[in-house]
């Protein structure tokens, strides 16, 4: 990695650690959101969520809905984020289908 590159690489992550340590989800839709950008995997933020006791209606939430709370319009930079990492982890992940 050229050193350009890695100083890139460290303002990146310098604003994203900024981002994480000064968001307040307020919302489910929101912790779900905080979550993925942190766990990066749907299932976890899913059992998380329901350990915290969230649920729709009276049942418990399904990778479903934390994927569709993902990938509808980013209401903050927190939820474009989780966009764009789910996208592309969507891909990466599909590569062999």
């Amino acid at each position: 990695m050229l050193v350009e590159e890695a100083k890139k690489r460290i303002e990146y992550l310098k604003g994203y650690i900024q981002m994480l340590e000064s968001y307040t989800p307020k919302t489910m839709e929101e912790e779900a959101v905080y979550l993925y950008v942190q766990l990066e995997s749907v299932t976890k933020v899913v059992q998380e969520l329901n350990k915290k006791g969230y649920r729709i209606g009276n049942r418990k939430l399904t990778t479903v809905d934390v994927s569709n709370i993902i990938r509808s319009k980013p209401k903050d930079e927190m939820h474009e984020m989780a966009k764009r990492m789910f996208t592309k982890n969507r891909k990466r992940g599909s590569r062999y289908w």
